[in-house]
């Protein structure tokens, strides 16, 4: 599976994600990078790989043995059209950072009448 995300502020983006989750020999393994917008890649050692470390029907667990960035990734379902994406970041020095973003589908734009 592949996504991306796209951070805009004051419609001028921040920050883009790559990310893909893939069945490895070792188990489902969560790959997630981040860009500038010229696709200048921030983490200097490739991207950050979390290991699958739980999953039920309403929240899957990701978790980093290496380092706190992002040190755990939680996507909990809420309902049919949302949920919730949690990561927590841990740096080697400073306070963890926490960031929650709830997405909603979108409703499929009704079909023009000719």
């Amino acid at each position: 599976m592949m996504g991306t995300f796209q951070l805009a502020e004051n419609d001028k983006t921040l920050v883009l994600e790559l990310f893909t989750v893939v069945e490895e020999p070792a188990g489902i393994k969560f790959h997630l990078r981040h860009f500038t917008p010229s696709l200048v890649a921030w983490e200097k050692s490739g991207p950050a790989v979390l290991n699958l470390a739980s999953a039920d029907p309403k929240s899957i667990v990701f978790e980093n043995p290496l380092d706190g960035q992002p040190r755990r990734t939680i996507i909990t379902r809420i309902d049919a059209d949302t949920y919730i994406s949690r990561s927590e970041i841990v740096p080697e020095k400073g306070e963890a950072q926490v960031t929650e973003i709830t997405y909603h589908r979108q409703k499929e734009a009704p079909l023009p009448r000719h």
